[in-house]
């Protein structure tokens, strides 16, 4: 006895819970076969241009007493997001037979809903598991991860961007400043704009009215000649030791700062008022 068709009940869903397929099994003369027990083989794929798998599995079910099978096909979660990039298939298959290979028909308002956002879109999230269809940007691998396809070759690499600690910004000049962004998935490290401070209101300490005495040298001396008991030496460069005079208060005054720098203050990094949260990105 071969499976020739399958007659679905009801449009096939796609839900939380999986999705729903249900059918007639018939024989080679179009007859019901009831109460039997059947293999089947579920696959649902896109075409690429050649088959791209995103779920399959094998079950035995036991038809009724009209013929009809019921199955839902517990889809991962992740593979749901494929129905947003790509017209996928079914393919039913027994005893090595072709029931179906039909593509899912889609109301249109659950296309836009499950749509939703294109591949490769990031996103803030307080969670820290990420929904279904999105993966944390946190470097990690995707090699593993079902329906990643069109996102790796988005990246073109096998892991999502690492946004732990990250700000987003966008690529390109700004039209603002005309400064640049980084280069598309590249990164850009801190950095402040050069400048320079003026004097501002910086003050020295003020010393208050003193001289510069050294101990017992409290004198300044002059040389244009001095006095000796043998009269007046005016020879040029000689120091007039009899007259000299004392060191006069400098009076109170302030230095002015010509180099140095100021005490260091604040952290290690340059940053605006912030919230925390995960960026995910959708597969």
């Amino acid at each position: 006895m071969l499976l020739i068709s399958v007659t679905n009940y009801a449009q096939t869903s796609a839900s939380t819970s999986g999705i729903a397929v249900q059918g007639i099994a018939r024989d080679d003369n179009n007859s019901a076969m009831a109460n039997e027990t059947i293999t089947f083989n579920f696959k649902i794929y896109y075409k690429n241009p050649a088959e791209e798998v995103v779920f399959s599995v094998s079950e035995s079910l036991t038809t009724d007493a009209f013929g009809v099978f019921s199955y839902i096909l517990d889809v991962d979660p992740t593979t749901m997001s494929s129905f947003a990039n790509h017209i996928l298939f079914l393919k039913i298959e027994a005893s090595g037979q072709l029931i179906s290979d039909e593509s899912f028909k889609h109301v249109p308002y659950a296309v836009s809903a499950n749509n939703g956002v294109p591949t490769g879109s990031i996103m803030p999230y307080i969670g820290t598991t990420a929904p279904s269809g999105w993966v944390l940007c946190n470097g990690q691998s995707l090699t593993t991860v079902n329906g990643s396809g069109d996102l790796i070759a988005l990246l073109g690499g096998n892991n999502v961007p690492d946004l732990q600690g990250m700000f987003l910004r966008g690529t390109g000049e700004s039209p603002v400043n005309n400064h640049d962004g980084p280069n598309l998935m590249d990164t850009q490290g801190d950095e402040n704009k050069a400048h320079k401070h003026g004097p501002g209101d910086l003050e020295t300490d003020t010393e208050g009215d003193h001289n510069h005495t050294n101990g017992d040298y409290d004198r300044i001396l002059k040389v244009t000649g001095f006095e000796t008991s043998g009269g007046q030496d005016t020879s040029s460069n000689e120091v007039d030791v009899i007259n000299s005079g004392t060191l006069q208060p400098s009076g109170a005054h302030e230095h002015m700062i010509t180099s140095g720098e100021t005490a260091s203050s604040g952290g290690s990094e340059t940053r605006p008022v912030n919230y925390g949260v995960n960026y995910i990105i959708k597969l």
